[in-house]
């Protein structure tokens, strides 16, 4: 009897542990003062749309310091948005999880989702004083920040996030139909040695800035794609690799020329002893 309450107590000690790990641990983000509109780039992407209609669309503007990443969603008739900071992939900051939030939007409908509309909320300088909740949940130790409205929005939502300080980046992919990504200026991606984009980008650009641009396209990706991964480096890595490989080369031909050469001396100086040697046999012969 005691051999089995033991057994049960633990059974139950397990389920507790279980249950209150797979719990969503929500906690609510107060974002102090709305973040600043000129730190942004409030692009109007179409990708060649022949009805000039804007669909849902997640650009990621990554920064020559390699430790944060600007984002800027185009939404269109949405209530809610996923928010998965980079802290679950070993970046991001606890006590500040979003930094500098912006928000360019209307009611959905009152706002007309085609450039026109796009392009007077892209100029304006004040964030939209529309009412909204920002919660932090832990579920199956992911991260995740819930943005929701009481009623469906349209236009542009922006903030910054914290990454680690490497030539990589690495997201979940969020929940739109394009998916964008702008390179530091002078970084590219693409050669196998250096580095190269997961799942393999739709499209590759260059924008006005000379900034090296992916896209991917998320009808056309799998379902278990469920994470997008860019190694990055410098445009010159690979010239100053090649130079340095060439280098290397011409200093082995040179060790091998010299080596040559030297064997060479060697045997010539070797087929002079030897004759000097046999000479020298001849004459103790005739002695």
């Amino acid at each position: 009897m005691k051999m089995r309450t033991k057994i049960m107590i633990m059974l139950l000690a397990l389920l507790v542990v279980f249950i209150s790990g797979c719990m969503e641990q929500k906690k609510e983000i107060v974002i102090e003062k709305p973040g600043n509109t000129s730190n942004y780039e409030f692009e109007i992407f179409l990708n060649g749309s022949s009805n000039q209609t804007l669909v849902n669309t997640t650009t990621f503007y990554l920064l020559e310091d390699n430790t944060e990443v600007q984002v800027v969603n185009i939404v269109v008739n949405t209530s809610k948005l996923e928010i998965y900071p980079p802290e679950i992939l070993g970046g991001g900051s606890e006590e500040n999880p979003i930094e500098n939030f912006v928000l360019l939007i209307g009611l959905a409908n009152e706002t007309i989702p085609n450039p026109q509309t796009f392009e007077e909320l892209s100029s304006k300088n004040e964030t939209s004083a529309i009412n909204y909740t920002m919660t932090q949940e832990v579920s199956r130790s992911m991260k995740v920040i819930n943005l929701e409205f009481k009623e469906p929005v349209t236009g542009f939502i922006a903030y910054t996030l914290e990454i680690p300080r490497t030539q990589s980046f690495t997201f979940l992919k969020p929940n739109s139909e394009f998916i964008r990504v702008a390179l530091p200026e002078g970084y590219v991606t693409g050669n196998r040695v250096f580095g190269i984009a997961r799942p393999e980008p739709s499209n590759v650009t260059f924008d006005e800035k000379g900034r090296q641009t992916l896209l991917w396209i998320s009808s056309k990706m799998g379902d278990r794609e469920k994470a997008i991964q860019i190694k990055y480096y410098t445009q010159s890595a690979p010239l100053f690799f090649s130079a340095a490989i060439i280098a290397l080369l011409c200093g082995v031909i040179l060790v091998l020329l010299h080596y040559a050469r030297s064997k060479k001396e060697l045997e010539s100086v070797r087929e002079i002893f030897e004759l000097e040697k046999e000479y020298t046999q001849k004459r103790q012969r005739r002695k």
